[in-house]
């Protein structure tokens, strides 16, 4: 019998909590930074970059969930930057002429392109979801069909023996009558 080694590490829900933390922190000071690298006159283009890198991480988040045993954090960081980069380059593309920048036609191409790339967003998560809930269905049967003891090899067998006719004929019919008596 196996038992586990009294010097193996235990494994604790702290560990993704504290790399969530620690990965919010650092985008929020990337953020901040990148919005203090661009003049006042110029935080329009500052707002674009940060819409653009939110987006990035939320890729990243949602790669790095394929290397967690349970990526809840990962998840929740991906939904979270995904939101926030979309809103970000949506309020910052809308509202241009409030930065004093008059983008004209950019400003519509710019918001059609961010609506195009949100779509195909959605349809791509669509597709994930099902894809999911399909591996799980079939995961349910695989688990039904494992528990399900397995046939003997003669049974199986003498079921599909070429012999055996596909459709042989039923059996007579017995009598629910007593048979005679003898003298």
């Amino acid at each position: 019998m196996a038992s586990a080694s009294p010097t193996a590490p235990k494994p604790t829900g702290w560990s993704g909590v504290v790399l969530t933390a620690i990965f919010v922190v650092v985008a929020a000071i990337l953020f901040y930074l990148i919005y203090l690298a661009f003049p006042a006159s110029q935080h329009f283009y500052g707002l674009v970059w940060i819409g653009i890198l939110a987006l990035i991480f939320a890729i990243v988040s949602y790669l790095a969930e394929s290397f967690s045993r349970e990526p809840t954090a990962q998840r929740s960081l991906a939904w979270g930057f995904f939101g926030m980069g979309f809103a970000v380059l949506f309020l910052t593309i809308g509202l241009a002429p409030s930065y004093g920048i008059s983008l004209g036609d950019w400003q519509l191409i710019g918001l059609l392109l961010t609506a195009i790339a949100l779509g195909v967003s959605i349809a791509l998560i669509g597709w994930r979801l099902r894809a999911v809930q399909s591996t799980a269905a079939r995961e349910a049967v695989r688990e039904q069909w494992r528990e399900r003891p397995a046939p003997s090899a003669f049974s199986y067998a003498a079921a599909n023996s070429p012999s055996v006719p596909a459709t042989a004929p039923a059996p007579p019919p017995t009598s629910p009558t007593t048979p005679p008596r003898s003298p």
